[in-house]
């Protein structure tokens, strides 16, 4: 889930509260590349009696390729100095980015306005950017597909963390690392047979897990990952991807297809808060969990 300090529609309250009408229990909300919402996140969880799950989205690039990758990461300190410090990073490279964007627009008649971009909260995304457009005369997806995507001629890339970078920054911090919405991803790139290569390159990087139940993912979207998941032990997470009402293509909050996989959320929430679980259950068959 992701909220204003990245590039979702609601505040820390806003999101809780709808969390708790909805029946959750227990949220973790992955903001991408910083935790700047996490301590209202917490608070507003105590507040109304949820489950707290610190969380982040690390933007990676898997190379040679240079494919855009993303990794979670859940139950860690948000507070830890090396984390803190590499968050930092990622902060002036969004600057860096949204200034030379800025410039890109400007120059082909689009108005920004810049003081949006400094009030933000968290860190600067491409929506933000969008939204700052003040003439834009279409949508902020239209916009972004146009101008800020990959696949856009006025693309600019930013510098990211390495896959192994983001995953020692999770595990330093005490967290699991979880290589998120895998076929999602690959297929945007037009490069989903590269699955059991990218999924072996994260093994070998330390990822911990990976998002198998993804928003709405078909049968054999989560059959693929839910294999080679077991096939190397490794935690199974799940999740909606959720950033507010009426964006396209996304679940509702606390929604993802399960297709009647079994799972056992509660044995996860343990992993991930770091509540002990008996040696005896922390075998590969038992690590078939989700969130």
């Amino acid at each position: 889930m992701h909220t204003i300090y990245s590039d979702g529609d609601l505040y820390p309250s806003e999101l809780v509260t709808k969390a708790r009408d909805i029946g959750l229990k227990a949220i973790s909300v992955t903001d991408h590349d910083t935790v700047d919402g996490l301590e209202s996140i917490e608070r507003e969880c105590k507040k109304m009696g949820l489950q707290f799950i610190p969380g982040i989205e690390f933007t990676t690039n898997f190379d040679p390729q240079g494919i855009e990758v993303h990794v979670l990461g859940y139950g860690f300190d948000k507070d830890d100095p090396y984390l803190q410090k590499k968050l930092e990073i990622t902060k002036k490279r969004a600057w860096k980015y949204a200034d030379e964007m800025v410039d890109l627009l400007s120059s082909h008649g689009w108005l920004v306005d810049y003081s949006r971009l400094e009030s933000a909260k968290g860190i600067i995304t491409k929506h933000d950017i969008a939204l700052a457009v003040v003439n834009r005369d279409m949508s902020t997806y239209e916009f972004h597909d146009l101008w800020l995507t990959e696949k856009s001629k006025y693309f600019i890339d930013v510098e990211k963390f390495q896959i192994e970078e983001a995953i020692e920054i999770i595990h330093k911090a005490g967290g699991k690392a979880v290589g998120a919405h895998m076929i999602r991803t690959l297929d945007q790139y037009s490069s989903l047979p590269l699955l059991a290569d990218v999924v072996d390159h994260f093994v070998k990087c330390g990822i911990d897990g990976f998002e198998v139940f993804y928003g709405k993912s078909n049968w054999q979207q989560v059959k693929s990952m839910l294999e080679l998941c077991r096939t190397y032990g490794l935690i199974i997470t799940g999740g909606s991807d959720y950033h507010g009402t009426g964006r396209i293509g996304r679940c509702p909050l606390g929604s993802y297809n399960v297709h009647n996989f079994n799972h056992d959320e509660e044995k996860l929430l343990n992993i991930l808060s770091k509540s002990p679980i008996p040696a005896s259950e922390s075998t590969a068959e038992n690590k078939d969990l989700v969130i």
